[in-house]
């Protein structure tokens, strides 16, 4: 029995060396393979290599894939001799058989266009193409088209990738390269013929404004302008609008009417609207009966069909607002990416950051603002985004099936300003967008967006007030105490006093028990340290906290956040006959809306204005700031991922500040200069 158990072993002993014998070959193959590449690579973009090396060594790497072209520009900026794309070229296309590769003709695309001789260069590239679409390769026919921008002719790119944007409007491959070739015509010194022609078509806005007059004119001649009027009136009604300002009734009223036309008829005021009210009916919104009425043009009931299909609400993010010619922006809510042309007057004076809630719509491929929208500051954006990101959940539960019990109480949702997670920073977190949840996004922000708007004109309207949960202004004070006798045993016999877990030697001041915690947007009830709700470790229910002493030798720190608060625990600790006297007290101010006001500047930061810009500059740094739980940047900027970007929210909402500073030709904060002292790229 032993020798057989034996030699059962052995078997085992020899199958597991057989294996990581094997796994150990493997892994020496791939090994090779990886430096056998690395130095085909060096050997490649060596400007040593002569042509007939790199030749070979392209057939060899790369012979149906366009980078083979790509590699010889490489090889020109490192300093390769200018002449030699032509022999490798030559040699390439003589080595080739019958019909050459993508390699092959790719280098050689190159080698013409370094020569200047257009004719072949064009010969090549329409070469190229076919062969892409013989093969139905949209991915290398796009590859095709983005290296005839990057050899010079952006035009001729742009006239070659529009057909395929009409076509898939949200293809993100597409998008990127038709952004890098207009770019690339937007900033030549001297464009052509055909990048002028790109440049035109990207700035024409006749499409949609022709689009809109026309369904203007549908609704003026069918019973659907009727109920487009009460759609819009039913909107208005349903909302406050003793704060708005003149500019947001006409936004309003853009925003309204964008809705009222994509919208599908459900009747207002128990009334039916035109349009057959079956679900599967292709006419039952405006956009829809306007395609499909006989009288309009084709084009334009394809542009009204592409609308429809395709229209993007979204919370949008603009890092850099300047038109070159147009802007990449991303939608807060679900990470969809856009290259984006809008209007002037939606950009004028708009500051790094800016938000802009609204439409984005693809007209002829280039997608579009709708015009109607309003721009935000990124904290607003960041409350915005939070909350549509919410009703956009909420319905995907409620399609799903889960139970109405286990859902968030109607109205229970809030618009956090101030208070919202960093959506501005999201989508650099590495949280992945969910392609599918970009539908609902859009939908959840259509339906939501004239409240939304009205929420942030009543936001701007209404006075910030900043209180503790007494009703007093906020203030943090952290003071220090003298004492005489037991401090911590007279304390924890006081029944709102209790040692708080977690926290060697810190004693917790308990407050009332709370009946409802506050979902006030505007009005903050904070702790001293920020968070919201606490337990009480004797019976677990919730109470405010209302401040925190540490006792010492002789002395006690004391943290609270108004001045009622602390002459009240200086009245019990009186009580308590610990005698206390105060020797130090520090304040701050926090704010949750960030403003500070801007500073003129005389050009020199070493006096003047200048001077005490930086001063506050400075002392900001090492303020407690409420938005970073009552922490200095300095403090927050050390701490883990989730503090880092709160700090760079911060920061954008700053920058975003200063960028509107700037325009109106006075000192803006310098943002550049905070990011340098907290010692981090954030």
């Amino acid at each position: 029995m032993a020798v057989a158990k034996s030699n059962r072993r052995k078997k085992q002993d020899r199958a597991k060396a057989e294996v990581r014998r094997a796994e150990q070959s493997r892994l020496r193959a791939r090994a090779g393979r990886q430096q056998q590449l690395a130095d085909r690579y060096s050997r490649l973009l060596d400007p040593q290599s002569s042509p007939a090396e790199v030749a070979e060594l392209l057939a060899a790497a790369l012979p149906d894939s366009i980078a083979a072209g790509a590699m010889v520009q490489t090889r020109m900026s490192l300093g390769a001799p200018a002449g030699e794309a032509a022999e490798i070229a030559r040699l390439m296309l003589a080595s080739a058989p019958e019909s050459p590769g993508a390699g092959a003709l790719a280098v050689a695309a190159w080698a013409a266009h370094r020569t200047g001789d257009e004719d072949a260069e064009h010969r090549y590239a329409r070469e190229l193409l076919a062969r892409a679409d013989a093969d139905g390769d949209a991915g290398q026919r796009l590859e095709v088209i983005r290296s005839v921008s990057v050899r010079g002719h952006p035009g001729e790119a742009c006239d070659l990738i529009e057909p395929c944007l009409r076509e898939h409007p949200g293809d993100g491959l597409a998008a990127e390269i038709y952004a890098e070739a207009v770019a690339r015509a937007y900033g030549e010194a001297e464009p052509g013929e055909r990048e002028r022609a790109a440049l035109a078509r990207h700035a024409d806005r006749s499409g949609i404004d022709g689009l809109r007059a026309a369904i203007g004119s549908f609704l003026d001649r069918t019973d659907w302008g009727e109920s487009v009027r009460k759609r819009a009136d039913a909107d208005r009604a349903a909302l406050e609008q003793e704060y708005w300002q003149p500019a947001d009734r006409a936004a309003f009223d853009g925003l309204a009417f964008e809705l009222a036309i994509k919208l599908p008829a459900d009747g207002v005021d128990g009334e039916e609207l035109p349009g057959p009210a079956r679900a599967d009916d292709p006419a039952d919104t405006v956009l829809r009966a306007f395609a499909a009425d006989p009288q309009v043009l084709g084009e334009l009931a394809a542009r009204a069909s592409a609308w429809d299909d395709h229209v993007h609400y979204g919370v949008w993010q603009l890092p850099d607002p300047v038109a070159a010619p147009g802007v990449w922006c991303t939608d807060l809510v679900s990470g969809t990416r856009r290259y984006a042309q809008f209007p002037a007057s939606a950009l004028d004076g708009a500051a790094p950051w800016t938000v802009w809630l609204g439409a984005l719509v693809p007209v002829d491929g280039i997608w579009r603002s709708t015009g109607n929208g309003i721009r935000l500051s990124p904290v607003e954006g960041d409350a915005v985004a939070e909350f549509a990101d919410q009703a956009a959940r909420l319905g995907i539960q409620l399609i799903s099936g889960v139970p109405r019990d286990q859902l968030p109480e109607p109205g229970s949702m809030s618009i956090r300003f101030g208070q919202a997670e960093p959506y501005c920073v999201r989508w650099e977190t590495g949280e992945t967008p969910e392609a599918e949840f970009a539908e609902f996004a859009s939908a959840a922000t259509a339906g939501l967006i004239t409240r939304l708007a009205s929420q942030v004109w009543w936001k701007r309207a209404t006075p910030l007030r900043l209180e503790n949960t007494d009703g007093d202004p906020m203030l943090l004070i952290d003071a220090t105490i003298t004492v005489r006798g037991d401090v911590t045993g007279r304390l924890l016999a006081h029944p709102d006093f209790a040692e708080e877990d977690g926290e060697d030697g810190q004693i917790v001041w308990w407050g009332e028990r709370v009946p409802d915690p506050s979902r006030d947007t505007i009005v903050m009830h904070a702790r001293p340290d920020g968070t919201v709700e606490l337990l009480d470790p004797d019976d677990e229910a919730e109470r405010w906290v209302l401040g925190r002493v540490t006792p010492g030798e002789g002395r006690i720190r004391v943290r609270v956040n108004s001045q009622r608060r602390l002459r009240r625990l200086m009245r019990i600790l009186a009580a308590i006959g610990v005698e206390p006297q105060a020797t130090e007290e520090k304040q701050a101010e926090p704010s949750l809306d960030f403003a500070w006001g801007p500073v003129p500047d005389n050009g020199d930061d070493s006096v003047g204005d200048g001077a005490y810009a930086r001063e506050w500059e400075a002392n900001w740094l090492d303020q407690a700031v409420a938005a970073l739980n009552f922490r200095t940047p300095r403090q927050a900027a050390q701490g883990d991922a989730a503090d880092t970007f709160r700090v760079e929210a911060l920061l954008r909402q700053l920058e975003y500040q200063a960028g509107l500073a700037t325009t109106r030709g006075e000192r803006g904060i310098d943002v550049t200069w905070l990011r340098a002292e907290l010692g981090r790229v954030l």
